[in-house]
This record gives C-alpha cells, sequence and structure tokens, in this order.
C-alpha cells in the first residue's frame, strides 16, 4: 500500500507542475492581456477668468501631466470636449517626459450654467480630457489625485472658488462609430458670496417693499397717500426686477430672484386692492367695517410677505 500512495503522490505532483498557470482575475491583468494601456491624468490649475453667466465661458490656463507605463508617445495626444484651446499646448522640459509628459495649455472651456437660485447661484466648472486617437479598447485614463489641484493663487473676481477640486473617470459610447471613450473630467466649483447677493441683488427691493408696508400706518382718513405710496412701490419694482434680470440670458425657468420680485408683486397688489377698497367703501355707516379691514390689512399684509419670502428660500435655496 506505502507503494501505491507514494505513486499517487508522485503522479499528482507532476500533474500539478505540468498544467499550466491560471491567469489573475482582475481589471489589471485583463488590461494587460488585451493590450490596454493605463494612464494617469492629472491637472494643476494655475489661473481662471470671470465666469459669463451668459454663455457659460470662463477662460483657463492650466498644467496637464501624463503618466504611462511604458513610453508615451502619442497616447497622450488629447481633446478638450467642452471647450477649444486658445494655445497649441506647450510640452514642458523633463528628464522623464518619455513616460511623464506635461502640458501647459490655456482654453475657455463652456459650462452648462443652472440660474434657478440666481443671485445666489453655484456653478461647477469643468475641464473634459479625451484621447484624440485611442479609444478605451487601447487607452484608458486613471485619475492622478496627487496631481489634481488647484493654486493657493487663484482667484475669480465676483466667485469665492472651493480650493479642493475632484475629478473622475467616465465613459463615453460614440454610437456613431460603436466606439467606447473614457475622459478625464475635472471639476472646481464656485460659489456666489451671499453677502454680494443681497447687497447687489436683493437688498433694494426689500427697501422699496418695506417703504410701502410702513405706508400701511397711514390712517384711513389720508389713505389716498397710501395709494400714490403703493403704486409708486409697484411701479419702482417693476423698473427694477427688469434691470435686475438684464444680466440672465434668456431661460425657460425662474430664478430665486424671479419668484422674490413676483411675491413682491403679489403683495404690493394685494395692499394695493384693499386700499382701493377702503377708498371706494368710505362712508358713514361703513366706518366701523373700514377700521377693522385697516387693521387687519397692517397684520396680515407683511405676514404674508414674510411667509412667501420664507417658503420661497426653503424650496429653492435649500
Amino acid at each position: 500500500m506505502s507503494y501505491r500512495w507514494m505513486f499517487a503522490s508522485l503522479f499528482a505532483l507532476f500533474a500539478l507542475i505540468a498544467a499550466p498557470l491560471t491567469p489573475v482575475r482582475g481589471e489589471a491583468s485583463t488590461r494587460m492581456q488585451s493590450g490596454i494601456e493605463t494612464i494617469k491624468v492629472g491637472i494643476y490649475l494655475i489661473r481662471a477668468g470671470s465666469l459669463d453667466i451668459t454663455t457659460g465661458a470662463i477662460d483657463v490656463d492650466f498644467y496637464i501631466e501624463f503618466t504611462c507605463p511604458t513610453a508615451c508617445g502619442d497616447k497622450t495626444d488629447f481633446e478638450i470636449i467642452n471647450g477649444t484651446t486658445k494655445s497649441k499646448p506647450v510640452l514642458l522640459a523633463d528628464e522623464d517626459a518619455e513616460k511623464n509628459p506635461s502640458y501647459r495649455v490655456a482654453a475657455t472651456v463652456f459650462q452648462r450654467v443652472d440660474l434657478r437660485k440666481y443671485p445666489f447661484d453655484e456653478h461647477p466648472v469643468e475641464i473634459i480630457i479625451e484621447s484624440s486617437n485611442y479609444d478605451s479598447s487601447q487607452v484608458v485614463y486613471e485619475r492622478n489625485v496627487e496631481k489634481t489641484a488647484i493654486d493657493p493663487n487663484v482667484f475669480i473676481l465676483g466667485w469665492e472658488l472651493d480650493p479642493a477640486p475632484t475629478s473622475e473617470i467616465v465613459v463615453k459610447y460614440y454610437d456613431a462609430w460603436d466606439l467606447f471613450y473614457t475622459r478625464y473630467v475635472f471639476t472646481a466649483n464656485l460659489t456666489k458670496p451671499p453677502l454680494a447677493g443681497w447687497l447687489k441683488g436683493l437688498l433694494p427691493a426689500i427697501i422699496i417693499v418695506l417703504g410701502s408696508l410702513f405706508a400701511l400706518f397711514i390712517t384711513s382718513k389720508n389713505v389716498g397717500n397710501r395709494v400714490a405710496i403703493i403704486t409708486s412701490a409697484l411701479v419702482a419694482s417693476v423698473l427694477y426686477h427688469m434691470n435686475f434680470t438684464s444680466r440672465v440670458p434668456p431661460i425657460g425657468y425662474l430664478t430665486y430672484g424671479d419668484y422674490f420680485m413676483i411675491i413682491n408683486y403679489v403683495v404690493l397688489l394685494v395692499s394695493l386692492s384693499m386700499t382701493i377698497w377702503i377708498i371706494r367703501s368710505d362712508t358713514p355707516d361703513q366706518q366701523a367695517l373700514i377700521m377693522r379691514v385697516n387693521k387687519i390689512e397692517l397684520i396680515v399684509v407683511p405676514a404674508l410677505w414674510l411667509a412667501l419670502h420664507i417658503l420661497n428660500a426653503a424650496l429653492i435655496l435649500y
């Protein structure tokens, strides 16, 4: 029995050694076997112009670095999908430029601006990079987190720039050619300073309405002066609204600022209609009712104005 057991053990060991090795499973090994080359990409933003919300255009200046496992060759040729380069990318001199080429790029990129929160809007500024020559069956991008950053001296006048950018890899399918391409997306977030939104956006409109609300303290005996004040506030609100929205492009939805002004219109019209009713009902037998309506107007109109604005902010801004 011992000879049989020894013979069986030697035969099993020989079969194990002679058998071909099973390939290691995983994304990296699959790419190596299929000839896909993984290239790391990182963008370092060094300058940015002002964001034009009417066109979504913004000028950017950045360094882009590629890291290849072997010599890169023309595999680092890239396109800016959401913009155009203002000058030809300049290859920076480096001792290891074959594997880690770096370029200096000046470009204009275009964004999809969402103005629903205007004048407290916030926008992601994206730089989308895609390979010029190779689809995802040959070249796949990978994020280089260490090389993705924003220079501390970068500023955009009128905006607050988040110093910590984000990056991601997305896959784009071109149905016309039945091809997949990977894209590197660099994102920097811009927000409007709240103080600027209030002081240069909504404060004048608030003062106009508050002036008309103070007119409610005028007694019913001088109610004619109240009508003049409210109608003046209504006209001033319309004119200010036209100037306020002149910086916004033609869009198919209302912004927070539009709703803010519409609430002001509603409150002013309600106050004006109640004041006109008081004038038309000014007869000796209606004095008690007029006094009661006047007191109700003094409480209900400011409360309605405040409640509608709180609801507007809660639904759109938060």
